[in-house]
């Protein structure tokens, strides 16, 4: 008999505790319709598409080249004069020893009519770029790069010596 009692009071507040949660879920949750959960998500997607555009629009985009048309153009140009540089007897060399940065110009030219820049390019910052005119002494050229960002560089030679123009690369690391 009291194993009786005992199960009537317990499904008695099985009852109690389920009407009472449910009573409690429909107050504070209103069922929202199918039409409007498509139209909530619609705007969640617009919403993040939007801020993903904007964030987008912020980026800084660093070219390679800023009149990258005209270069494209001129390309033929460029492999000439490369070509031109290659077909040196004695080519120019970089040197690279964690200070400096040594461009040793061919001995068989005439120091005096060399002339041209040279352009220490960062390719991760073009804020970070550098121009350098050429002053060849002894037909070498020293430039301090121990104030420069550690990383990747590309040293660029455009020169000309009677006439004639030359394009050397080279790329070093700055530890």
């Amino acid at each position: 008999m009291l194993k009786l009692v005992f199960t009537m009071e317990i499904n008695s507040l099985k009852k109690l505790k389920h009407h009472s949660w449910d009573q409690w879920r429909r107050k504070k949750m209103k069922r929202i319709s199918w039409g409007t959960g498509i139209v909530i998500a619609i705007l969640i997607f617009v919403v993040l598409v939007l801020a993903q555009t904007i964030y987008l629009m912020n980026q800084k985009v660093d070219l390679v080249e800023e009149d990258y048309y005209k270069k494209g153009i001129e390309y033929q140009k460029d492999i000439d004069v490369r070509k031109k540089s290659r077909e040196l007897s004695e080519p120019v060399h970089f040197d690279f020893n964690g200070q400096y940065l040594i461009v040793n110009f061919p001995k068989e030219l005439s120091n005096n009519n060399i002339n041209g820049e040279i352009l220490l390019y960062r390719p991760s910052d073009s804020g970070l770029d550098l121009k350098f005119p050429v002053n060849t002494d002894s037909f070498r050229q020293i430039i301090s790069v121990s104030n420069l960002k550690k990383g990747f560089w590309r040293v660029k030679l455009k020169w000309n010596y009677d006439g004639q123009d030359y394009y050397d690369e080279n790329s070093f690391i700055i530890q």
